[in-house]
């Protein structure tokens, strides 16, 4: 296990006592509309005028008619998506080792998190993934199981923190799902979606803090 997970998983109770004091103010997102929408594909540029997850209400992912890019939206079907297999089972330590080693780059989707919320000037160093920067924004929440099909309907949380690895997030009330399938359009970024693998949950006087890491969404 890399020191980076070490890091994300340890200390549930301290995670804001550990976040990056980087001297940043989180960039302010535009609100969207209250009809929040995919507005378009990001792989093919495709429009697509399809509700975003909304809270209290079932999300499922549907592909892009032009690319076949899996996106959520505010629908009900018996679909799911795919949980890459070395995150859904046990792997070799070589294999975890490699994939979580300190100088390994970040997701794609952690630079365009980092990029959106504190500029595109700020710089990801590999070698401190676990530095965390602190924000609040609201996001929507589709719990998902191990076999990565919904479990329950979507749910609002407030994103605390975000790095290069991972991400907090916090709601009154529960926060279910082995993995999260966390999408942006609240926080001003439409169509942006994202993957995590829950590593920690702590549950106190009615509120739920977790932490997670992102995962390749296979889409």
């Amino acid at each position: 296990m890399s020191v980076e997970r070490d890091k994300l998983i340890a200390q549930p109770n301290n995670e804001i006592d550990q976040l990056c004091a980087v001297g940043r103010i989180p960039v302010v997102l535009s609100k969207a509309d209250a009809g929040y929408e995919i507005a378009h594909c990001a792989g093919c540029l495709r429009t697509l005028s399809w509700p975003s997850p909304r809270p209290d209400a079932w999300a499922a992912p549907v592909p892009c008619p032009e690319c076949q890019r899996i996106y959520f939206t505010a629908a009900r079907n018996r679909s799911g998506i795919e949980i890459p297999k070395d995150e859904a089972s046990q792997v070799n330590d070589a294999q975890q080792a490699s994939r979580t080693a300190p100088d390994s780059p970040p997701l794609p989707i952690a630079i365009q998190l980092l990029s959106n919320f504190f500029g595109a000037g700020l710089v990801v160093d590999e070698r401190r993934q676990s530095a965390r920067y602190a924000l609040s924004a609201p996001v929507v929440v589709v719990p998902l199981s191990n076999d990565g099909m919904p479990v329950a309907e979507a749910y609002s949380m407030t994103l605390l923190d975000i790095s290069a690895s991972g991400m907090g997030l916090m709601r009154t009330g529960q926060a279910i799902g082995s993995y999260l399938l966390i999408d942006f359009a609240a926080a001003g970024a439409p169509g942006t979606q994202c993957l995590i693998k829950v590593c920690w949950r702590n549950e106190a006087h009615g509120i739920t803090k977790l932490g997670g890491e992102f995962i390749p969404f296979v889409r």
